[in-house]
């Protein structure tokens, strides 16, 4: 892939991407560490965060690899 097909691809993936709200459980280990990428609110144990990505499966896997980091 050459340098003009990467920038099509990355121009492409940020149009279409959609905003989806994640809502898991708190986990006990839980801690802010550094930046919070997302906008997120915890309401009575669980976490809504508002996640960026073309579908709901992959704002799923982003937030979540995002808690791993915060334990």
């Amino acid at each position: 892939m050459n340098s003009v097909d990467m920038m099509h691809n990355l121009i492409s993936r940020a149009k279409n991407m959609q905003e989806f709200v994640v809502t898991v459980a708190v986990p006990e280990d839980f801690r802010f560490n550094g930046m919070v990428p997302f906008d997120l609110q915890i309401i009575e144990g669980e976490i809504c965060a508002k996640v960026y990505a073309l579908d709901f499966n992959e704002a799923v896997n982003t937030f979540d690899k995002w808690l791993e980091t915060c334990k």
